[in-house]
């Protein structure tokens, strides 16, 4: 997997415009969730130079293809990536829709000694115990790809990417990500009160994150930019003022910089916080043509 999302970066850089989430497929008690459309990526203003422009560069090309053939993933036919959890180390659950092909997959897996198969039903789960840590897969022949750190959470992924799991009863603040924009971007949702209960959070970390009671981003297109929402829930009004000023401070110091680099000065459109009671939302907006010309940059440096 990790292959598969270096060649994400490398084909769609930041650009991310994705569709709402389906909270069917989310597990229900998942306090972090991260959702991308690569749809929506490719269809995109950004999305599409992208791609253009990597369908001229062979060596892309030949990457792409091998890939394919070697894992059984056809990375410009993804449609979408949803991963979640409680908030336990290194466990949740990804469901990866479009561009996998199956019968590769399962050849693939089955000729590596350090993998092993177990049956769920018609589906075959696959596991491993070498790396950093365990885990686990499976391909369905629908295109889809399911994954996590053993059997347990594979087998729920795949009720979930059916439409037969228990799903998320959602959250207000991911509730609220998801109809901020007309046609939402990459969601990122954070419920930190309940995943505090579960994670094990380091000192200085749980001290900086205590006074949050959830928070989450949301990410667009936007009258020719690509516009940047951020929520931030506290746990008290009388928390959410000093964290509004933090958070202006640190804008302000970012903006500060900004003005004395001509080039990023053209890139950010502007920014804008507000609070209502404990609720604070912030908002940036970058310029889709600044953006271009920075993958242009990067393209350059990657081929």
């Amino acid at each position: 997997m990790k292959l598969f999302l270096s060649f994400t970066v490398l084909l769609f850089g930041t650009v991310i415009d994705a569709k709402q989430l389906d909270l069917g497929k989310v597990s229900d008690g998942s306090n972090w969730i991260m959702h991308m459309d690569f749809e929506s990526m490719r269809s995109s203003e950004i999305g599409v130079f992208i791609e253009d422009a990597y369908e001229n560069i062979p060596e892309v090309q030949s990457k792409i293809m091998k890939v394919q053939e070697k894992y059984g993933l056809d990375l410009m036919n993804t449609s979408s990536l949803s991963m979640f959890g409680s908030g336990e180390k290194h466990k949740g659950i990804g469901i990866l829709e479009g561009g996998v092909d199956a019968s590769i997959v399962n050849r693939f897996a089955q000729s590596k000694d350090s993998i092993e198969s177990s049956r769920m039903g018609k589906n075959i789960i696959f596991s491993s115990q070498k790396g950093r840590r365990p885990m686990a897969f499976t391909a369905l022949k629908n295109g889809k790809m399911i994954f996590g750190p053993d059997q347990d959470y594979v087998s729920e992924g795949i009720f979930l990417a059916k439409g037969k799991g228990n799903g998320s009863p959602g959250h207000p603040i991911l509730n609220s990500l998801n109809g901020l924009l007309a046609d939402p971007g990459f969601l990122l949702f954070a419920n930190v009160k309940g995943a505090m209960e579960v994670a094990d959070l380091d000192e200085r970390v749980r001290f900086m994150v205590e006074k949050v009671d959830a928070a989450g981003v949301v990410v667009g297109d936007h009258d020719g930019g690509l516009k940047i929402i951020g929520l931030v829930q506290t746990d008290s009004i009388e928390s959410s003022e000093p964290m509004e000023n933090m958070i202006r401070g640190g804008l302000a110091m970012m903006d500060m910089k900004i003005s004395n680099n001509p080039d990023m000065s053209k890139l950010f459109k502007g920014y804008q916080v507000t609070r209502t009671e404990k609720l604070i939302r912030v908002e940036i907006e970058l310029s889709n043509a600044l953006l271009i010309e920075r993958i242009k940059r990067e393209m350059k440096k990657s081929v």
